[in-house]
């Protein structure tokens, strides 16, 4: 059938041609107003499914991630990341010891031979890390203070790390720390002070490297686990 229609002009004598209405763009904006529709839809069912639990929000997924990974870091911790240092297969050289539980009393017993511990290129004798390849080191140490009560007499916590070198017959303060504690009379509430230190040093050959507290004190030094450490390791 043709397209076009033709009307006579009774007064001019032209012939007007009439178009069909063509359905094509009307056909478009049916097909968009359907495609808008059926996002709105999915949109919405979506939401109502994460709102009844069905399915998992993008909120809820961000904090599981986030905690795993924070439950992952806390249960390696310190001691876990120096381990992996003192057991690079490069050979870098690094040391972390913990407080003896035999200490409890008097001045503090290091110890390497739990799991947490370990010296790599540097050689542990008589409570000291001695040092045997020359260069710049990172020297830290941490001593947590305890007690269940006071007495009536305020106590000073010292804490410092020393130095005994082969060319120098004198042993030399490198870090010192000094707490204190009890200010208040007697009285049998707990408390606890940590004295953390840490810093960079050249050490020689032959160099003695120790962490050590006041023998007054040494009976107050918490032995738990991972609450009292010395360590060293090469920059």
């Amino acid at each position: 059938m043709n397209s076009e229609n033709k009307l006579l002009d009774l007064e001019s004598g032209a012939a007007v041609v009439l178009r069909e209405w063509e359905p094509k763009r009307s056909c478009f904006w049916q097909s968009l107003c359907a495609v808008a529709v059926l996002g709105l839809l999915a949109v919405s069912s979506y939401l109502l499914l994460c709102q009844l639990g069905v399915l998992p929000s993008m909120q809820d997924r961000e904090v599981k991630f986030d905690t795993s990974d924070m439950a992952a870091s806390k249960s390696r911790g310190l001691p876990h990341l120096l381990k992996q240092v003192g057991s690079d297969r490069t050979g870098r050289i690094a040391a972390h010891l913990t407080a003896s539980p035999t200490s409890k009393g008097k001045n503090v017993i290091w110890q390497n031979e739990t799991d947490s511990t370990f010296t790599h290129g540097v050689e542990f004798s008589d409570n000291r890390l001695i040092i045997e390849t020359p260069g710049q080191y990172f020297v830290y140490t941490q001593v947590v203070f305890h007690s269940r009560g006071c007495q009536d007499q305020a106590v000073y916590l010292s804490h410092n790390v020393a130095k005994l070198s082969p060319s120098y017959p004198e042993e030399e303060v490198l870090l010192k720390a000094t707490k204190s504690a009890c200010h208040y009379g007697k009285h049998g509430d707990p408390w606890y002070k940590t004295s953390y230190q840490g810093a960079i040093f050249e050490f020689e050959e032959g160099d003695e490297v120790f962490s050590r507290v006041n023998v007054d004190v040494a009976g107050y030094v918490d032995t738990t686990t991972g609450k009292s450490f010395f360590g060293i390791f090469a920059v």
